[in-house]
């Protein structure tokens, strides 16, 4: 198998896609944390023009 360098921190190994798995799980979470921001954002500001939020509940 090819020991390629991850395009992210250039670190060297065997893996698939040219990212190493640390630096998908790291980019994932930055996503997903940049995803809840935005949505957090967009109910403060819906908040501030009165209209009502209606919550989703798990069950």
């Amino acid at each position: 198998m090819d020991r390629n360098r991850c395009m992210v921190c250039a670190n060297e190994g065997a893996f698939e896609g040219g990212i190493c798995d640390l630096c998908k799980a790291i980019i994932r979470g930055e996503a997903l944390e940049q995803q809840h921001q935005v949505k957090k954002d967009a109910d403060r500001s819906l908040h501030k023009e009165g209209t009502e939020i209606e919550k989703k509940t798990r069950g």
